[in-house]
């Protein structure tokens, strides 16, 4: 179990993420959304920018929209970047590619950020639900943490009715999957039309579960 209380204080977790006084409701969605950025992908970048884009409007446009913090994590190489749970309007569409695929640790790093962030919020008094999701084409290639850290984490998160969603872009990142343990796993072709399908079928999942008053844990692609 990842241990978070001891890892990052009060006021760190403040400055990464948004303040409790900047938030305008009561009931806060958390989505984390990780972006695989391996060299693999470099084919489709003007497609991811495109994609991105459209998840981010597709959000903004929302309802819901007052209750929802994104955070977005980016990993290739061994350069792992968790960004802190933010509005909407602040969701980065740039993309770019670089290396290797350090699928692990990404979840374990934002396994941890998104705990911290979420017991904070609940110790404030906010009734909270979260999606942990990742985008990935691929095997993990070069981690420091192991399958089994990782597969900890996931497990974790769905012990605490996270919703946690992966979105296999072509069949290498499937097995990868299921190893981990993610409840809820869409597979789809390696094309640019099937990755803006992706990316609209995860706007469309989120702001449903959003709607649910109970976290949609073992059906969150089932728009």
């Amino acid at each position: 179990m990842v241990e978070t209380q001891d890892i990052m204080g009060l006021d760190e977790i403040e400055i990464q993420n948004t303040p409790i006084d900047d938030i305008n409701s009561e009931l806060v969605d958390l989505i984390f959304v990780a972006i695989d950025e391996s060299g693999s992908m470099d084919g489709y970048v003007g497609d991811m920018k495109v994609s991105l884009k459209g998840f981010k409007s597709a959000l903004l446009d929302s309802k819901e929209i007052d209750e929802m913090l994104v955070a977005r994590a980016n990993f290739h190489d061994r350069t792992i970047d968790v960004g802190g749970y933010k509005k909407v309007d602040s969701f980065d569409e740039n993309y770019a590619t670089y290396g290797n695929t350090p699928l692990y640790d990404v979840i374990v790093e934002g396994t941890k950020k998104l705990t911290d962030y979420m017991d904070y919020l609940k110790q404030q008094g906010m009734r909270v639900k979260a999606v942990f999701s990742v985008f990935s084409d691929g095997e993990d290639t070069n981690s420091r943490n192991s399958l089994s850290t990782a597969r900890k984490c996931i497990e974790e998160l769905n012990d605490k009715e996270i919703v946690t969603a992966f979105i296999s872009f072509g069949s290498y990142a499937l097995q990868e999957a299921k190893n981990l343990k993610f409840k809820n796993i869409l597979n789809v072709g390696s094309s640019a039309s099937e990755l803006r399908k992706a990316f609209d079928c995860l706007s469309k999942s989120v702001i449903d579960s959003s709607k649910s008053v109970v976290p949609k844990t073992n059906d969150f692609f089932d728009i």
